[in-house]
């Protein structure tokens, strides 16, 4: 058909330029991303009604002070080990019972020690790992900041040396004994070797 232009043959003659996707095309589209935008509004939105107990609230802050003794370095509120949970389900019944946090952690000390706690204690022994690592860092930093210092002193005797250079007479006496020095040691090039 040679009078006939075919939908392909307009964008090959037009370009890209002149092809324009039909209106359906466009709506859906445009559905998807306000509908889109309209439920991660909602979804973000969407928060607790109501206020978390009290009482759950200082499970969760106390959680995040015990560690549980069988994951070193983890606290009992992020660990999923058994012992975990059920430290967690004694936490809670303990502050329900009126328990203080200061009992509860003592509690759980009489059982597993003092390393159960993730904080140590701040009094005896234990306050010299409060106290250590600020004095060791004001340390180091004193240490750096001489040694920076004491590296980026003149040197006094490369100072004393650039102020009494060589006239040209003693640097002229200076390279000659130089000179006299390696005739003797050394054999010049043009000299055959002894032999």
């Amino acid at each position: 058909m040679p009078g006939h232009i075919g939908k392909y043959e307009t964008v090959r003659t037009l370009g890209w330029a002149g092809f324009k996707p039909a209106r359906h095309v466009r709506l859906p589209i445009w559905i998807t991303i306000t509908s889109s935008v309209l439920f991660l509004a909602i979804a973000c939105s969407g928060g607790v009604d109501g206020e978390v107990p009290e009482i759950e609230s200082r499970a969760l802050q106390l959680n995040k002070t015990i560690m549980c003794p069988v994951c070193p370095g983890e606290s009992i509120d992020q660990s999923q080990n058994a012992l975990a949970v059920q430290m967690r389900g004694i936490v809670a019944d303990k502050l329900a019972e009126g328990w203080t946090e200061k009992q509860v952690q003592d509690f759980f000390v009489e059982r597993y020690g003092p390393s159960v706690l993730l904080e140590p204690p701040r009094s005896g022994v234990d306050l010299m790992a409060w106290i250590i690592p600020p004095v060791g860092i004001v340390i180091a930093g004193a240490m750096l900041f001489l040694m920076l210092k004491w590296m980026t002193k003149p040197d006094a005797e490369f100072d004393d040396a650039a102020e009494g250079s060589l006239s040209d007479d003693e640097r002229s006496q200076y390279f000659e004994r130089i000179e006299a020095v390696l005739d003797n040691e050394v054999p010049r090039r043009d000299e055959a070797p002894p032999g």
